[in-house]
């Protein structure tokens, strides 16, 4: 199973990368749409967040995940989590999925949610 972690930096750059090569073969992105499917964990604590997210990943992987988890995961309470989705929808991801990796209780998206409505369109 492949699995592809992006940071908002490295998700801005392949932005960058698909816009110069659509340039390059004379198309625009008019239609073009962008996402990404961002492991998420909400808690008391950015720690707590990271210490579950950290032993849930490790088992469905195989493989220590902490450092990935702190590098890509959006972890911690409701503003932490909401910031790291901001930090993502100014690097271009219009569409950010939580579902499928989301190991949260669906009633704490609720409290994410208004958080981010100004993103909401």
């Amino acid at each position: 199973m492949a699995l592809l972690c992006l940071t908002p930096e490295i998700y801005a750059s392949n932005l960058a990368k698909i816009t110069l090569a659509a340039t390059a073969a004379g198309r625009t992105l008019t239609r073009f749409g962008t996402g990404d499917l961002l492991f998420a964990r909400l808690d008391d604590s950015y720690e707590k967040a990271l210490d579950t997210a950290t032993e849930t990943l490790s088992v469905r992987y195989a493989m220590d995940f902490r450092q990935a988890a702190r590098r890509y995961a959006a972890l911690g309470t409701q503003a932490q989590v909401a910031e790291r989705i901001r930090a993502f929808h100014a690097a271009g991801a219009r569409h950010i999925d939580l579902g499928g990796t989301l190991f949260v209780r669906a009633e704490q998206v609720d409290d994410v949610l208004p958080l981010l409505a100004d993103l909401r369109g």
